[in-house]
């Protein structure tokens, strides 16, 4: 099996575990109560599914630390580095 394929479906699984964690929250009257955490959310997940570039990694961080705070999901240390990494192609 080809380890790029394994790494994009893992960084696929974690972005759609954190849209999932976020859409059942939002119909439960869960954390997400005003439309600008909700914005910043979509935006923070379109980031995080775009190919890396060598000077986006503050970008990055930054809709990590969001993903994580308006979606009540928390990624662990390899995620966080695999979303920081992923290139085209997956990386």
């Amino acid at each position: 099996m080809d380890w790029k394929l394994v790494v994009l479906t893992a960084i696929a699984a974690c972005v759609g575990a954190a849209v999932g964690a976020f859409v059942v929250l939002s119909y439960g009257g869960g954390a997400i109560e005003h439309p600008a955490d909700a914005k910043l959310l979509e935006m923070s997940v379109g980031m995080l599914r775009e190919p890396a570039r060598v000077d986006d990694d503050p970008l990055r961080s930054w809709a990590i630390k969001v993903v994580e705070k308006k979606s009540g999901v928390s990624f662990t240390d390899p995620q966080r580095a695999a979303l920081l990494k992923r290139a085209a192609g997956g990386r």
